[in-house]
Formats: structure tokens, sequence, C-alpha cells
């Protein structure tokens, strides 16, 4: 279509103008309409918008979770049933979520006893200052 609309605009400028046909004007006019069109299509892919879930087409919605893990338990909702923000679609398996917390927790009580053997440590180490502060006093 736009070659057509082109064409028909140089046919008009060649009439008009009186130009004539020779081996500079004719291929000047068609270099002058592939640059002009390769400009316009640069130009329109440049600008046009992209996304690649924007191309795909899908019968139904399709639903992903924000974490991966096995389906346990899919809820009962029948085709085309409203579906409100926040309704429970399907549960996913906790053991392996649950196992990793589990282990924070053993970690944190690990961490928990050793701050207490550390500050158990300072205290000791704190009056064995002190007694050694009282020593050196005596001896002065």
């Amino acid at each position: 279509m736009l070659l057509l609309i082109y064409s028909s605009i140089c046919i008009f400028i060649f009439k008009v103008f009186r130009i004539p046909l020779n081996k500079w004007t004719v291929p000047t006019a068609i270099l002058g309409g592939v640059v002009m069109l390769t400009g316009m299509l640069l130009v329109m892919n440049y600008n046009h918008p992209y996304t690649r879930a924007g191309s795909q087409y899908y019968i139904s919605t399709p639903i992903i979770p924000n974490i991966r893990g096995r389906v346990v338990e899919v809820a009962d909702i029948k085709p085309n049933q409203l579906v409100k923000k926040g309704d429970v679609l399907f549960k996913i398996d906790p053991t392996p979520y649950q196992a990793a917390v589990d282990l924070r927790k053993a970690e944190l009580a690990d961490a928990e006893s050793s701050i207490k053997t550390i500050d158990s440590d300072y205290q000791s180490a704190k009056a064995r200052v002190e007694e050694a502060k009282l020593t050196m006093a005596r001896c002065k």
C-alpha cells in the first residue's frame, strides 16, 4: 500500500513538473522511496511496544505461583466461576519449606547457645581482669 501511494506521488510529481524520465531521475525516485520506506519501518519498529506475553494467546489464563513445589491439593472451582484476589486455588507441599524453617530454627538455637557460652567466657575474662587489677594494686 505504501509503495502504491509513493509511486502515485512520484508519477504526479513527474507529470506536474514535467520532469524528464532519464537515467538519473528514475533511479533517484526509486532510491528516495527505498530510503523513505526503510526509515519509516525502522522508526515504526523502534517505537513499537513489545512484550512476550502480549503475543501469546491463551484460551484460559495461566496461574503461576511465586514459589516452586509439588501441588498437593487443588480447589474445587467450576469453569467460568468468579475468583477473587486471595482465594486459595491450590496448595503446595509445605514439607521442603518446613524443613528449611526447622533448619533455620536449629541454627538460631545453636547461635543462642553460642552467645551464652561466649557471654560466660566474657564474664570469666572480665572477672580475671578485675582480679589482676586487684593483685596489681596490692603489689604497689
